[in-house]
């Protein structure tokens, strides 16, 4: 008589077998009190469509740990909630029905619920794999040998490259019908397959797990207990690396959730920081913008009560024009600041003439120091028609809002010296250098560190009513630059003044447009008749008097259906120019240019079409030459420059 004797596992032995086996437990009841947590919310937000997909989840968790009488509880609550889901859901509901009815004995049920789940529902072709298998088990419980060794057949081909889950699934279907008839060959060789898989795919533990069951159950059948030893210390193995890989999936979920809470406490303080900039910019823009309104009001009301008073009159309105102006030019401000933080900007890429952009700009900084008492030095010995491409523009905004900070917070009687210089240059690009300094309040470099390019900061805080402004315009200035891929560098002492380096580059344009003559009479357009679109009747009558007062004649309408009928209307060349407003009723200006250009009557491509709007960014100006305009004039208008636009295509 052969003695066999079974070693009991040592103490640490079983108590990995026992946390292995609480930690499956653990698993998915955890996946169950989570399924019922959506439920929950599922009912609670009346969301009947999620009902059949949770309770689906419930039923394979049960199928999983193979308690089926649970698992069919849970699958007809799904089947019953399944009107107010979509197709698929019924495939896969009808599929696990199946399922577990054959794993109860209930072949009817089983061989309906597929039945439907194929030919209602398309099974087959959501869950091709998952439907072979269950006609193998169904097939085999059913006893029609022919279908179900057709089915192994199948699945066997397909083993090697399923997946995981599926290939386990397979594996364990095969396997329990092999095991049912006694079928040892057919067993070897899944065991086989499944050792073949691990030894490819080593990170599938689960089927390792898998695997060592079967080889238990089937070293049991023959009464093996060496084998069932080695299994159950296989699957003890396979079990610590369970855990081991728990663990290190748990240590990256916690320090997933560790840096998830950092990252919502940092966008907590950036929300609140978001809100007090928002509170402190609605402070600043409320007293920034009632400051001009405050003064355009307070003139009207000088100049209502002083009518016989000529010279009084004049010095309201020239302060009526610089309040208007300034608030002008505080709305850009906040128009620009707000596009360059959503990163909407468009720099322009166009022809420009550098020497005529310093001119300009001189101009204006000089007229603005004289007015103020200011001596103004400029140096640019090196700079003779420069043609660039770039975005003047910008480049303008650039050298005037530092030309203008130096004149505002210079000291009376105080100078400010600019410099241009070429820095370096290649066949297709150069680099310039634009130095300015003044002789004002000066910052300190602790200001120049953190706030100089803050939005809505200034320098004391008695400057926004001292020297007025947003605080925007350095912030812009910065910006500008970095999307332009230059460089800013700013030295100050306190009391003496400030310098600013700015470093450009621009590509050389080697085939500049020929210089145009600016148009500068106001009487060219005696006896000229222009049609104007405008649908706001103050500014049709502001559009109206310019002209009129530059002798054209005005024929006028109020949107764009209009126009392209009064254009069609008049005979062929009646119109000298159109000139069209964008945002209009019944129909826009882009649509009525369209419209015209389209129409084929003889001057219809040939027209000028001028766009007024106060759309007045780059990409609205080439949305304009886009759609068939000629030129874009933004609001508010100024007589000066319609007339010269007008002039250019006429």
């Amino acid at each position: 008589m052969v003695v066999i004797c079974i070693i009991p596992q040592s103490a640490e032995k079983r108590n990995w077998f026992a946390v292995c086996t609480a930690y499956c437990e653990c698993a998915y009841a955890l996946a169950r009190f989570y399924i019922r947590e959506g439920l929950k919310i599922a009912r609670e937000h009346k969301e009947a469509s999620r009902y059949s997909y949770e309770y689906n989840n419930l039923a394979v968790t049960y199928l999983a740990q193979r308690d089926y009488e649970k698992a069919l509880d849970a699958i007809r609550e799904a089947e019953q909630n399944l009107p107010q889901s979509d197709k698929e859901m019924h495939a896969y509901v009808y599929r696990n029905l199946a399922e577990i009815s054959c794993h109860v004995g209930h072949l009817d049920e089983a061989c309906a619920a597929l039945t439907k789940c194929v030919e209602e529902y398309d099974g087959r072709d959501v869950l091709a794999d998952d439907i072979l298998m269950l006609e193998l088990l169904l097939y085999y419980k059913l006893g029609d040998t022919a279908h179900y060794e057709a089915c192994r057949g199948e699945i066997w081909e397909q083993l090697p490259t399923m997946h995981a889950a599926e290939f386990s699934n397979a594996a364990s279907n095969l396997f329990d019908c092999a095991m049912d008839t006694g079928d040892s060959v057919q067993i070897e060789h899944i065991l086989a397959a499944m050792d073949d898989y691990l030894t490819r795919n080593p990170q599938e533990i689960q089927i390792g797990v898998r695997m060592q069951e079967m080889c238990y159950t089937y070293a049991k059948s023959r009464g093996d207990r060496g084998a069932m030893l080695a299994a159950m210390e296989k699957k003890d193995q396979y079990n610590i690396k369970l855990l081991e890989h728990a663990e290190e999936v748990r240590v990256r979920d916690v320090d997933r959730y560790l840096r998830m809470g950092q990252q919502l406490q940092q966008a907590l303080a950036n929300e609140a920081s978001a809100n007090r900039t928002k509170t402190r910019f609605l402070a600043n823009m409320s007293h920034d913008i009632r400051t001009p309104i405050n003064g355009i009001m307070g003139m009207l009301t000088i100049i209502d009560t002083c009518r016989d008073d000529k010279e009084k009159m004049d010095d309201c309105l020239s302060k009526i024009d610089i309040s208007a102006r300034h608030l002008l030019s505080l709305v850009n401000d906040v128009l620009d600041m707000t596009k360059l933080e959503r990163d909407t900007f468009e720099l322009e890429h166009k022809p420009f003439n550098l020497d005529k952009v310093c001119a300009e700009a001189g101009e204006i900084v000089r007229f603005q120091a004289e007015s103020m008492g200011l001596h103004v030095e400029e140096e640019h010995p090196d700079v003779h028609t420069v043609n660039l491409l770039g975005s003047e523009l910008y480049l303008k905004k650039i050298l005037l809002n530092l030309f203008s900070n130096c004149a505002k917070y210079n000291k009376p009687g105080g100078a400010i010296y600019t410099r241009l210089r070429e820095l370096q240059r290649t066949d297709d690009t150069v680099t310039y250098e634009f130095f300015i300094r003044d002789t004002g309040i000066g910052m300190t470099q602790e200001f120049i560190d953190n706030h100089l390019f803050e939005a809505f900061v200034q320098g004391e805080n008695a400057a926004r009513s001292q020297y007025g402004g947003t605080g925007l315009g350095m912030s812009i200035v910065a910006q500008l630059i970095h999307k332009m891929k230059g460089t800013i560098k700013v030295e100050s002492t306190v009391g003496e003044g400030s310098s600013f380096t700015v470093v450009l580059p621009f590509e050389i344009d080697h085939d500049p447009p020929a210089v145009e003559t600016r148009f500068t009479q106001n009487g060219d357009l005696c006896g000229k008749r222009l049609l104007v679109v405008e649908d706001n009747e103050l500014n049709m009558e502001i559009a109206e008097f310019m002209l009129k007062g530059a002798g054209a004649e005005v024929d006028s309408v109020f949107d764009g259906e209009s126009a392209v009928k009064a254009y069609t209307d008049a005979a062929p060349g009646t119109y000298l120019a159109v000139l069209m407003d964008l945002m209009m009723p019944v129909m826009d200006g882009y649509a009525a240019t369209r419209t015209i250009r389209e129409s084929g009557r003889p001057d219809a491509k040939t027209i000028p079409i001028i766009a007024m709007s106060a759309n007045a960014y780059a990409e609205d100006v080439q949305k304009c030459l886009d759609t068939g305009m000629n030129a874009h004039i933004s609001k508010p208008l100024y007589k000066e420059v319609m007339l010269e636009t007008i002039k250019r295509f006429v």
